[in-house]
């Protein structure tokens, strides 16, 4: 009996990490899909786009340079704030894997996925959920030709189910 329950109390260990991870591809996949709409202003939109913890290490970089400089700053405010839980997952040893995933057409169904300029890449870091996954964080790289064209970082809150853009910021120019 005490065998059953253990192995009972396992699998539902198991089956409840598996929700929240697929609770957790789903919104990820949702707030690329916003950040994709906010950043493709006209009726177009890329097939694909491209993933990996190693885009990260640019917050890492930023907070690392300024760490104790700036005060004020509008990223520094947002830090001290409701996100500081990403001060706490910092890491310099990002897996340097790169993810390539399909975009579906966007939530409101009204854009059109084109092609993507050649030589063009859009990628993104895996989404940073807090720990009670009512806040995200996400970096946001465009390159050309291999050159890093911009780089946003995006914070979203989760209201009332949806997940809503609440602040931008692009790293380096504050």
């Amino acid at each position: 009996m005490k065998t059953l329950i253990h192995s009972i109390a396992i699998t539902s260990c198991f089956h409840c990490s598996s929700i929240q991870k697929k609770s957790e591809l789903k919104d990820q996949s949702i707030i690329i899909n916003k950040i994709i709409d906010i950043v493709y202003v006209d009726e177009v939109r890329p097939k694909s786009v491209l993933i990996s913890e190693q885009l990260l290490s640019n917050f890492d970089q930023y907070l690392t340079n300024f760490e104790g400089e700036k005060k004020d700053d509008s990223l520094t405010i947002l830090m001290n704030g409701k996100w500081n839980y990403l001060k706490q997952i910092q890491s310099h040893s990002y897996s340097k894997d790169w993810k390539k995933i399909s975009l579906s057409k966007s939530i409101n169904g009204k854009k059109m996925i084109s092609e993507k300029k050649k030589g063009e890449e859009i990628c993104f870091s895996l989404v940073q959920f807090s720990p009670d996954d009512t806040r995200a964080f996400v970096v946001y790289s465009r390159t050309s030709n291999h050159i890093a064209q911009s780089t946003v970082f995006f914070f979203f809150e989760k209201k009332n189910g949806n997940w809503t853009n609440t602040a931008h910021y692009i790293p380096f120019f504050d």
